[in-house]
């Protein structure tokens, strides 16, 4: 079961394209509301936001934090797994995110106070491979003779759950703003590989392998489980799918904790957040697989060679009868990957910024950290336009752009952290889209012309007082 997960896993790897999503480039672009979802400091140009129901948001994206595909076939069609592991890091993930807002809104309660919500169906998923186990398979176990290997096993945690956001942020002193989402989380379905300790001798005379190995892998969803008679796994099936009780599920509660401040300074203005500080309760139709696994490969020898397709069925039923999984059913935890943003803008004029900003998402073992830098334009009536360069998953070729069209009483906004993806598929590892429409109230300009005065923080709206904004935008 190890041997054939390992090489699904790699070829998983291999044959998927990168797709990625790193949300670098709505970081600064605080005339989008949106932008409040990655840093709740943000607050609004207008008094009044509702996002278009049911396209309030949409975002797309998946991501290699190793390699793209043409790092390991070259163009040729087929993988070289030394390769493959080559470019790996110590350990590898291939990432994917499908997130849904179909209502949001938020308000300005007074000159320093603005409240939001947003409802969002959230998908995400990570498969992650160790480098050390790929390098067993793809380079020969010499390497670890005498010394053995201890890695922790390969998995996958994918997750289907609901999200409602309930956001704050004030103004201080010094006009620091800060603010927070609390938010509440349902899950609907999941999966659930907990990371456990993957013990391998290689013995120094036969290089016979003794692997030892506990896996336990959760699922929330409805299934059905035949056992044999000494209780062990013979076979899992989907239970039927019934979409309103699916989708009406409240019974797996979670928590999460999003904060973020913007600080106003001269002459860098500097912003940043902590996202999904949170877990998930799974209650309902969960189920564990577990194994006390022990496996000893013997090698092949001469006279296996002459048949091999009798070789590998013995094999594969070696497998099977050494590694047998048990099943019970039993609540499980699984907590959401934080991810956290710091940088700071620069204001040329108080239409032209400059940016830059770390993002640092934490991984299953370790931390991913990427780097954009941002040129930021903006319309006195409340369109805006950036260009970004990102560094991020390995990757130095990665040139997105956000922009956002009207801010006075309509809203449409589109971005890209890698717009080279379309064109060169095979050669990229991250790519991503976000877009949405939303609707404005009580910031329609009735004068011709907008001054914008020294002191707003670099032509930032988000950083006016309302008594401020309306007073610019005529509005008594």
């Amino acid at each position: 079961m190890l041997l054939r997960f390992t090489t699904l896993s790699a070829l998983f790897f291999a044959y998927t394209l990168a797709w990625a999503q790193q949300s670098n480039s709505l970081f600064f672009m605080h005339r989008i509301p949106q932008s409040n979802l990655i840093n709740p400091a943000v607050q609004i140009d207008c008094p009044v936001y509702v996002g278009v129901p049911f396209l309030s948001s949409l975002h797309l994206n998946l991501n290699s934090t190793g390699y793209s595909y043409n790092d390991i076939a070259n163009g040729t069609g087929t993988i070289n797994f030394p390769a493959l592991v080559g470019q790996m890091h110590s350990w590898d993930y291939l990432s994917e995110e499908l997130h849904y807002t179909p209502v949001s809104f938020g308000f300005m309660y007074d000159n320093d106070q603005y409240f939001n919500f947003a409802w969002t169906e959230r998908v995400e998923s990570k498969l992650f491979v160790s480098k050390r186990l790929m390098s067993l398979f793809a380079n020969g176990n010499t390497q670890y003779v005498g010394n053995g290997l201890v890695t922790s096993n390969p998995g996958l945690n994918s997750f289907y759950y609901r999200e409602f956001s309930f956001g704050y942020s004030t103004r201080l002193r010094g006009d620091v703003l800060v603010g927070a989402h609390a938010k509440i989380l349902f899950g609907l379905a999941g999966l659930y590989t907990k990371r456990n300790s993957v013990d391998i001798e290689i013995d120094a005379l036969t290089h016979n392998i003794n692997a030892r190995w506990n896996p336990q892998v959760n699922v929330a969803y409805p299934i059905g489980v035949t056992t044999d008679a000494a209780g062990n796994v013979t076979g899992v099936s989907a239970g039927a799918f019934s979409p309103l009780p699916f989708s009406l599920n409240f019974s797996n509660p979670g928590l999460a904790f999003d904060l973020g401040f913007v600080k106003p300074n001269d002459p860098i203005t500097w912003s940043g957040s902590i996202l999904d500080l949170g877990f998930i309760w799974w209650l309902k139709s969960t189920s564990r697989f577990t194994n006390d696994g022990h496996f000893v490969y013997r090698g092949a020898t001469p006279a296996d060679l002459t048949n091999p397709d009798a070789y590998i069925d013995m094999l594969a039923d070696s497998i099977n009868n050494q590694v047998q999984f048990q099943h019970s059913n039993g609540s499980f935890v699984s907590f959401l990957n934080p991810k956290a943003y710091f940088g700071g803008t620069y204001a040329f004029t108080p239409q032209l910024l400059a940016g830059a900003h770390v993002r640092t998402e934490w991984y299953p073992g370790r931390p991913v950290v990427g780097l954009t830098l941002s040129a930021i334009a903006m319309a006195k009536k409340g369109s805006s336009v950036s260009l970004t360069y990102s560094v991020m998953n390995g990757s130095f070729a990665n040139i997105g752009a956000a922009f956002n069209i009207g801010g006075e009483s309509f809203q449409f906004y589109i971005l890209a952290d890698n717009l080279l993806a379309p064109f060169y598929p095979e050669r990229v590892r991250n790519a991503n889209l976000r877009f949405g429409f939303n609707l404005f109230w009580g910031c329609k300009q009735k004068k011709k012309k907008l001054s914008i005065p020294e002191s707003s923080g670099g032509g930032c709206f988000w950083t006016w007082g309302l008594d401020q904004k309306r007073k610019q935008h005529g509005v008594k």
